[in-house]
């Protein structure tokens, strides 16, 4: 993280840093290493401020104007990496260095609250004080040719035979490259990568290759072959590495068919970033005159690395990108059969929710038999959990729908074909693909309460049939129409229902890709005690039908949970949250109107009562829909022009046909 760093930037910035002729004066090769490293660091934050070319510029003219301290400062910086290690500069900064995702996440958030290390040797903490913004790395590369080369020139400065010894950084970068080809081998020869790499014998991996590649090479050198003479050893490198990058990619590939682990993930990222700086060494050493403005963009390069592997948010970007890229698939696969495209598939959505409106009113009237029963709070809530998610499980069997589940599945599907606009013809394909889409959900939610109404409505009858009762007494059906209010705080707790059905869609599609990552269909069809006790035929259908069901099953069961517990949870901490689902709250409604008359029906308070209803069932929609379509659009990293040019489409079709977004015709 950069946060300690850019907090004492600030803090030194506020209180005022040294003026150029004091940085100039203290400019002394004999003081301590950590005098020296925090004189250099004062000096380039002198440079950053306002615009670092004009005042690099103003430095070196003033430079040329004192030959005495352009001498002393020229030997400083000489003295600084003299006195310095350079390994880990080139082979640790930028780079992961955790033992796995929980542990790299644990040590970036620990290291962005530590203060630097007062007195280091290792010339990759001085680094990082150097430069402690990643906006270093912009301005070093824009730097001109004439002003980079007089940047290297100045390290060269009245240098004399003694001080050779600073030149020593080409030892530790040629030990930095042995050191990351070894890792990379290692990395690269776990079981987790080679079982997604095909059938290569192990000795065949590129990443065994590499490391004896890089010896041989530096082994050429060492015994006096000029750099010239050694194109063949650096031609076989670069193509040991090259088939590195490309084994990375086809387990990438691999991941994103048969489900993603994050600690795989990371492995693979770090896979990736350790090649590219092998390669960036690489180039830096085979290179016999590297540019000034090459040698600048290097550093911005490990600039710009170092700052993306300090950043927790890069980390959670890069590691969490292809399980998010996975999830989002599944939910786009699963919301495909929420999308009714003509009026066959119109008229199917309605029967489908019509049935699942009529297991939600018995839903309804068995939530409103739990809550008579006296119990502690959190099993009361424990038990209108399991109602609702045993109940999700029998909509889901049936094959019917639930018209707020639909929307944290159909948004990825849309997000899928927003990433594939290129022509006229796929922008209007994708808006139809809209309408089809809000249709569907309109249809969706008034099959539902076309159904659960009437379905409640009967079983309070049969009930009172039976006790002679409605299943809620008067004072109790009050409570409930006081929580459909708008007024009543109801569209708050709708939103935050919404928030629940996409969380329930993530696990979903988690659990799937979880079912899938460990093969779990291939070993329940082979698992002997299951065919034992099933026979192999049934056992092979248990374990295709648990494939095919089992993100339904996850998200129904999560979401039944957490619309039944968290209430509870809520009271227990006394926080004043609730849930409103639409489908159960009219259910709950009609059954206070069955409690109190039909003749309460007809009373003015009652349209206040049907604009709460229709606030629920939008809020619901509306941020389920909003969550998963802003995380599929960034886990396919769509960009600003194709969002707003797919926006201004559907203003206009709307415009010219608004019916359509209504009706099938």
């Amino acid at each position: 993280m950069i946060g300690w760093q850019h907090f004492k930037d600030k803090l030194a910035s506020r209180r005022g840093r040294p003026a150029l002729e004091a940085l100039l004066t203290h400019a002394r090769p004999d003081l301590p290493l950590a005098e020296r490293a925090a004189w250099l660091e004062d000096l380039l934050s002198w440079v950053r401020r306002d615009v670092p070319g004009m005042r690099l510029r103003l430095l070196l003219q003033l430079l040329e104007r004192q030959p005495e301290a352009h001498q002393r400062l020229a030997q400083t910086l000489r003295s600084i990496v003299r006195d310095t290690e350079a390994l880990d500069l080139f082979a640790d900064t930028g780079l992961p260095q955790g033992a796995g995702f929980t542990h790299e996440l644990l040590s970036r958030l620990v290291s962005g609250l530590l203060p630097d290390p007062p007195q280091t040797r290792d010339l990759a903490d001085i680094f990082d004080r150097l430069f402690p913004s990643e906006s270093a790395s912009v301005w070093l590369e824009k730097l001109d040719a004439e002003l980079a080369s007089r940047i290297i020139e100045l390290f060269h400065h009245g240098e004399i035979a003694a001080e050779g010894s600073w030149v020593l950084l080409r030892t530790d970068l040629e030990d930095a490259m042995i050191q990351l080809a070894d890792r990379i081998c290692v990395v690269g020869s776990n079981r987790e990568v080679r079982a997604r790499l095909g059938k290569v014998a192990f000795r065949e991996l590129p990443f065994q290759k590499l490391t004896p590649a890089v010896e041989a090479l530096l082994a050429c050198r060492e015994a006096g072959a000029p750099l010239t003479e050694l194109a063949a050893e650096l031609n076989v490198v670069r193509g040991v590495a090259d088939a590195c990058d490309r084994a990375v990619d086809e387990v990438t590939g691999h991941l994103e068919k048969s489900g993603v682990s994050t600690a795989l993930v990371y492995d693979i990222e770090r896979l990736r970033a350790q090649v590219r700086r092998l390669e960036l060494l690489l180039e830096a050493w085979s290179a016999p005159a590297l540019t000034p403005e090459r040698k600048l963009a290097i550093i911005a390069e490990l600039v710009r690395q170092n700052h993306a592997r300090r950043s927790v948010r890069e980390l959670c970007r890069q590691n969490l990108h292809l399980l998010t890229r996975r999830i989002v698939e599944r939910n786009a696969e699963t919301g495909e059969h929420y999308v009714a495209r003509n009026g066959r598939e119109y008229a199917a959505m309605l029967r489908s929710a019509a049935g699942g409106g009529v297991i939600l009113g018995v839903t309804t009237f068995l939530k409103l038999l739990l809550a008579k029963l006296v119990l502690a709070e959190f099993f009361k809530g424990a038990f209108f959990g399991l109602n609702y998610a045993v109940s999700f499980v029998v909509v889901q069997l049936c094959g019917f729908s639930v018209a707020t589940k639909q929307p944290a599945t159909t948004a990825p599907a849309l997000a899928r074909r927003m990433s594939e606009l290129h022509t006229t013809a796929q922008l209007d394909a994708l808006v139809d693909e809209v309408v089809f889409l809000i249709r569907s959900q309109i249809a969706s939610v008034f099959g539902n309460l076309a159904l659960v109404i009437p379905a409640t409505w009967i079983l309070d009858v049969l009930w009172r049939g039976i006790t002679g009762d409605h299943i809620v007494n008067e004072h109790k059906a009050e409570l409930i129409l006081g929580t459909v209010a708008p007024w009543s705080g109801c569209w708050i707790f709708a939103m935050f229902t919404g928030v629940l059905l996409w969380l329930s869609s993530l696990f979903a599609a988690w659990l799937d890709n979880w079912f899938v990552l460990h093969q779990l269909s291939a070993a329940l069809a082979q698992h002997r005690g299951l065919q034992r006790f099933f026979g192999p035929t049934r056992t092979r259908h248990l374990a295709v039908w648990l494939e095919q069901n089992i993100a339904g099953l996850g998200g129904n069961i999560s979401l039944g949970l957490m619309l039944g517990i968290i209430p509870s949870v809520a009271v227990f901490f006394g926080l004043p949250l609730d849930v409103r689902h639409v489908t159960l709250s009219t259910g709950q409604v009609t059954a206070a109107f069955a409690a109190l008359g039909g003749e309460h029906f007809w009373v003015l308070s009652t349209l206040w009562i049907g604009i709460g209803i229709l606030g629920i069932g939008l809020l619901n929609i509306l941020v389920s829909f909003s969550l998963a379509l802003f995380v599929a659009i960034r886990a396919r990293n769509l960009r600003g022009p194709e969002r707003q040019q797919f926006y201004q489409a559907i203003i206009s079709r709307f415009l010219k046909c608004p019916l359509s977004f209504l009706l099938a015709w």
